[in-house]
Parts: C-alpha cells; structure tokens; sequence
C-alpha cells in the first residue's frame, strides 16, 4: 500500500512540472484505466494504476486551473465585476499616508462576456473605504493574467498564483466610483479575524511587537514591514512570523493536555468509556479553530490535514507519528492541490517531519533534556540543504536563536496572544493587558537583535548558492548522521556537507572566456549585468521602495549569488526614477562594490562619480565600456540626465540609454553619430513613444531591441507606435515580460547565444 501512495503522490509532483497538459480526452481514459487497474488486484497494477490516476488528477486540476484564467485580450481593459471581499485585506502604506488594502475578491458578475472565467481576483485598492470581509461590492478594474518575474536563481511568484488559486490581479480604479452592494453578514469568520486584528492595534498601537501578535494570532500580516521579515531571516526564525505547523501544533499540544485533564477527572468520576478519546478529539478542535482564525492559509491548512492524519490514526488505537500517515498527510494533500509542491512550504514541513522520524529509528532513548537538545540540533543541520535550496541562505546563529525563541513563543507569547483572543471575545477590558504582557518579550528583544545586524551584518546570516551535487551530497551525509556507521565513514560526514557551504571563487560563465550580457526580468524597470569570469557591471537595480522592499533584494542579488558573483566592479545608475534607482541602498549594504558611476537626480553619495560623456574603461581589450551622455557641465531633468552607457563586447556592441526622450535622443545622434550603432539595444524608457525616434533608430541600427517593461504595463509600454517603428526598420524585439531573463553569451570567437529563461523550463501554470 506503501508504494501505491507514494507513486500516486510522485505522479502529481511531476505533472506540476509539465510544460503541457494532456487533452481531456487522454485524462479521462487514464483515470479510468488507473480506477481498472487498482481494482485487478495485482500489486503491479495497483501501483501502476495509481501513476495513471496521479496524472488524471493533476491534469484535471490543471485544467480547471487553466479555463479559469483571464483571456489575453482582457488585460489592462477596463471590465465592472461584482462580488464579495473573500478575506482579510492586508494594508500597507504607500507615498504621501496613503493606504492601499489587498485583498482575494470572490466574483459573481463580470461585465464583459468575453473576459468571463475568472472566479477569484486578488486587488488592490487604494480608496478611503475600509473594505470587510463578506461584503459585497461593485468594482471598476483594470486586470491581467496572474504572472511572475523569471530569473535565475529567483522563485517565480506565478507559482504561488498557481497554489492559491488565483485567476487574474488587478487593482480597483479610483476614476470610477466603487459601490457597495451588501453589508457582511456574521457568518464571516474573516470579519472576525478583522475586528480581532483591529483589537489588538488598538491595544498596543503601531510598531514591530503588534504586527507580529497581529500575525500569530489571526494572520493578519499589515504590520510586517521588510525590514522586520530581514531582521527575523538573520536569525533563522522566519517561521515564526508566519502562522505553520509549529504554532498549529503548540495550539494542537495544549488542546491535547487540556484534553488528558478532562479525560483523568472523568476517570475519577467512573467514566471510563470516552476518556481516552478526548485528549486527540480537544487537539483537532483547538488546532481546527486556530486554523479558523488564521484564514486556512496554504501553511496552516497543510499543518492541518498532517495533524488530522495523525489523530485519526491516534483514535484508531495506531501510532500517530509515523512514515505511514506522513505520506497519506501528503497523498490527501496534493490530492487536492496537485500544486502544492511548488511551494517551499510542503518540502520543509515534509521534510522536517521526515527528519524527526529518521532520527527516531535509530538514536538511543535519552532523557527528556539530553533528547530535545539533540533532535533540535539535528534538525537545524538538516534543513541546510533546503534552507540553501530555496532561500539561498542560511542563519549562522539559526540553532541558539531557536533554541531560545521557539519555546518563548511556544509556551508564553502565542498562549497568552490566544487568551487576549478569547477575553477579547468575551468582551473583557482584560484583553488588551494580556495582549500587552504577550508583546513584553518582543519589545525587549527586537531592539537587540536589530542592534546584532547593524553592528554585524555579514557575520550572522551567509549566503548560499548550492549545486544539484552539493544539495545531493549533503542530503546523504545527514541521512547518515544518526545512523550508527563506522567511525571512519563518520569522520568523512563534514566533508560531503562542505560543497554546501563553499563560496565560489569564480563566477558562473558557460565555457572559459564567455562574457554574458544579462537584461533580468524585473518587471517595470531596469537591471542589466555584464559579467566575466572575473569581473561584473551591473546597470541600474530595478524598482521597489528605497529603504523597503526593492527588486534588488528580491531578483538581483539572488541571480548574482547563483552565478558565484560576490563582488561588482561597476555599478551604474542611470538615473533617480525609482524603477531604476530604488535597490541603491540594497546592493552597497550587501556587496563590495568597485567603481560607483550615476546619472541624474540621484543623491551625492560618498565615492560615487557622477557620470561624463567620454569616461571609458576596459576589462581586457576585448572587452570595454564608454560613457556617452550626459556632457560635463550639463543641467538636465531626471530622464533627460540618464547615464547612457555602450559596451563593446569581442566586436558586439550593445546600448544602454536609460530614459533619454526624443530631444536627448536627436542630441545625441548628432554628437557621436555612427558610433551609435549597436548589435543589441534597450529601448529607451521601456518602449515609451516619448523616446526611440526614427532618427535614434536609423543611427543606432540595433539587430534585436529589448523592452524592460512588465506585463501588460500600466504606462502602456512598449507603445504601439514605437513597436510599429521597430517593425517597420525590420529590428527584432524581445520582451522580458513575455521571455523572462534574456541572456546572452559571447564567445573568445565571437559565437552568440542567447537564452530566454522563461522558454528554457516552460510549465503549463506559467
């Protein structure tokens, strides 16, 4: 039986990788031939019909996934839809005290019959209407296909949309008067999630110790900032910020004791007969109701269903902990999420159950202390490799930090963060008190650590970029850390693991001597890297927040990590629009960086060079960079200002202009003249019909142009007229929205080849 699951589970985790689906037709016969197959009895049948229903589910899944999407043609089209806030909106802040709320919009009406399909929405709104869950509203939106940046070394955000179920995003549009339909009835437990979460701000007021309450209690995740969640990551306790097994089975422990309580008294009372099935059936009820309260997000659902199995094994008078209910835990799962495997939150809660159970089949039997010491401190070493693998890091101080805050957290902030929850809901004036002792630790403890990080900030956390070898060696020689082998063979455990923890001395090139020229997907905006074995220059950083979130953090530091690129020779902003400008902060706080050169309206920063048409240098003769605008002495506006930089690669050229307009274009075609002219080109700002003039086209005379733009853009780029334009000169466009990374590599010979990531590893969710 064993293997019949497991092939069933492994059948739809490979269908998730699928570039296609099979046609309705091939589904329904492997679903019947799987079912024919299962009941002829034979165990080879079983387990090859259980394959052949793992595919049929997964495809069916992914269909209905697929039907549900927004049409291409709709995007960016205004359409009136109708329907119910589905849960809690999460704010955030943005410019000037504005609030934007977000939020998964149940659809009951669309107005447009071509763009029917979609069933849930995810929103933003940025109106002074506080919106509740269970309410029903009439909006005007302007939607687009769900849609992730594709780098390497990066996760794609479509694969969450995927998970969650989303069929388009979109926001509300403030031109056109929002209505609501209907107030919310009280059969919303996200309406209580709400008010609770309203409670708790009110009692402790803005700041970090809030939102975190705020987020283990009802998973309301408006009071975590960026620079919480980086705080959090340097000490390998991220998983506290977010409502998981852990706290679902803390919430699951004290239902289980308060159970055993009641059992013991009805003992005393001579009731024997439903004593021993209280303690599993109180667990299920608290962890059901915490789960409640959290919203059955993907990680407290998963936590859920694996804690379900669990006690109903316990119930049926078998062992609760087992490698049995673990995979039927992960069978009824996928079973109805073929895609939850996309996610980092299946391998890691899988997987440390997994670890758990290999460690209890082969250590002794110690005492209680000498037994949690150990298996915690197995188990923060055998996360590595998947704490490497998907988060490209690793907390060096992971194993005391959670040795310290997993039972704070555990056994004194989330009991009394639960308690407030009940008097709150009782309507006792003790709820704010108690809440306020549940945040005292925090408070006391969040400055320090903050401290910790400015005074050392490369020492707690390191980064990691593992091979599949390093992962693979890892893997084994932590499987063979409890198991009792030879001394010898022990003594050699460290050295399989050391691949993992290596640092690159060399960056990541295909063959020895290649240069690669990579424009990275990063939605609206610009990130250009050109790299060697030795060396890299990084043009501009992509958009975000300064000083928050920024695509420099989320996309190009991680891609630099995977190429072993630990260092930049040169950095170059082109100019101060944030698309462009915000990850600044982000790259000098992270990596050494050689020359600073930037356009203008930036601030002055200390050994930064502002750049001056004419400044050129070179990595090796083959290779070299020359500045072309702006002039010395010249005044000009941010776009106008752009640092327009031309790199000349093994006798290929290629042209990075920022975003120069029609004017600064024509000025510059009379400056430099043919020396314009360029094998590959971005557009200049992103493909705007402000800029790439026909007399900038005819000079620069570019084989391919690049927009870097995102997905159907809401400044319209790459306008339709300046598409026309390329079209008609007969230039090849590409788009980093519809191709992903775009990636060149130059040989010593001068052989090109070029990658479009998100073509190299199609799935059928992209």
């Amino acid at each position: 039986m064993r293997s019949v699951l497991l092939l069933f589970a492994a059948s739809i985790v490979l269908m998730s990788q699928a570039a296609v689906l099979p046609p309705n037709q091939v589904v329904f016969l492997a679903a019947l031939s799987g079912i024919l197959a299962i009941l002829a009895g034979n165990h080879y049948w079983r387990c090859a019909g259980a394959m052949l229903l793992g595919v049929s589910v997964a495809s069916w899944h992914g269909q209905q996934l697929l039907d549900r999407r927004l049409p291409e043609a709709c995007e960016r089209i205004p359409v009136t839809v109708s329907g119910r806030i589905h849960n809690l909106p999460r704010m955030s802040r943005l410019a000037e005290d504005r609030v934007s709320q977000r939020f998964e919009f149940k659809v009951d009406a669309l107005s447009s019959p071509q763009c029917a399909g979609p069933r849930t929405l995810l929103l933003s709104y940025s109106g002074e209407a506080i919106l509740v869950p269970g309410e029903r509203w009439q909006f005007e939106v302007l939607l687009r296909r769900p849609w992730g940046l594709v780098n390497p070394g990066s996760h794609n955000l479509q694969a969450w949309y995927a998970q969650t179920g989303i069929d388009a995003v979109g926001s509300v549009r403030m031109s056109a008067p929002a209505q609501r339909l209907s107030r919310a009835d009280g059969r919303s437990h996200h309406r209580y999630r709400q008010w609770l979460s309203r409670q708790i701000l009110q009692a402790l007021g803005e700041g970090p110790a809030s939102g975190i309450l705020r987020a283990i209690t009802v998973a309301d995740r408006s009071g975590l900032d960026h620079g919480l969640w980086t705080l959090f990551q340097h000490f390998g306790v991220s998983h506290l910020l977010v409502i998981s097994g852990l706290h679902v089975g803390l919430v699951a422990g004290c239902g289980f004791g308060l159970g055993s309580i009641v059992s013991r008294l009805l003992s005393l009372a001579g009731n024997n007969r439903i004593g021993g099935v209280l303690p599993p059936v109180f667990a299920l009820l608290f962890a059901t109701a915490y789960t409640a309260l959290a919203g059955f997000s993907l990680a407290t659902t998963r936590a859920w269903l694996m804690l379900l199995c669990f006690l109903l094994a316990t119930l049926c008078g078998r062992p609760g902990l087992s490698w049995n209910n673990l995979l039927f835990a992960a069978v009824v799962l996928l079973a109805l999420n073929p895609l939850a495997a996309l996610g980092a939150g299946f391998w890691l809660s899988f997987g440390s159950v997994a670890c758990l159970l290999w460690l209890s089949l082969w250590r002794p039997r110690p005492g209680r202390s000498g037994k949690w010491l150990g298996a915690h401190a197995y188990m923060c070493v055998a996360m590595l490799p998947l704490g490497g693998w998907w988060f490209g890091g690793v907390s060096q101080v992971a194993a005391v930090a959670n040795a310290v805050l997993v039972p704070l957290v555990g056994v004194f902030v989330v009991p009394l963060a639960l308690a407030g929850v009940i008097l709150g809901a009782c309507g006792s004036a003790l709820a704010g008190p108690v809440w306020s002792l549940a945040a005292w630790p925090l408070l006391k403890l969040l400055p320090r650590g903050q401290s910790l990080v400015e005074q050392h900030p490369g020492w707690l956390y390191s980064q990691l970029s593992p091979s599949y070898a390093a992962l693979v060696l890892a893997v084994i020689a932590l499987a063979l850390v409890p198991v009792p082998v030879h001394r010898a063979i022990k003594g050699l455990l460290p050295l399989l693991v050391l691949p993992l923890l290596l640092v690159p001395r060399a960056h990541s090139v295909a063959r020895s001597g290649d240069v690669h020229i990579v424009a990275l997907d990063v939605g609206q905006g610009t990130a250009t890297l050109i790299y060697d074995g030795r060396r890299a220059l990084l043009y501009d950083t992509g958009g975000g927040m300064p000083g928050s979130w920024d695509l420099a953090g989320a996309v190009v530091l991680p891609f630099l990590r995977a190429r072993g690129i630990r260092h930049l020779d040169s950095l170059v902003i082109s100019h101060g629009d944030t698309d462009h400008s915000a990850g600044v902060g982000t790259i000098l706080a992270r990596l050494p960086v050689h020359r600073l050169l930037q356009g203008a309206d930036l601030p002055v920063r200390q050994h930064a060079t502002t750049c001056v048409a004419g400044m050129a240098w070179q990595w090796q003769a083959a290779i070299r960079f020359q500045v072309l605008s702006p002039a010395s002495g010249e005044s000009l506006t941010s776009n106008e200002g752009s640092c327009v930089l031309q790199v000349t690669v093994h006798g290929y050229r290629l042209l990075l202009p920022g975003d120069i307009g029609v004017r600064r274009e024509r000025e510059l075609v009379r400056y430099w003249g043919s020396q314009l002219a360029s094998d590959w080109a971005l557009a200049p700002h992103h493909g705007s019909n402000t800029s790439s003039s026909w007399a900038w086209l005819k000079q620069v005379r570019p084989r391919f142009v690049i927009y870097t733009s995102e997905r159907a853009s809401r400044y319209g780029h790459p306008a339709e007229e300046v598409v026309s334009r390329h079209a008609g000169l007969g230039i090849n466009t590409l788009n980093t929205a519809s191709s992903g990374a775009l990636e060149w590599v130059i040989g010593v010979n001068g052989e090109v080849s070029l990658l479009a990531h998100r073509e190299s590893a199609p799935r059928f969710w992209k």
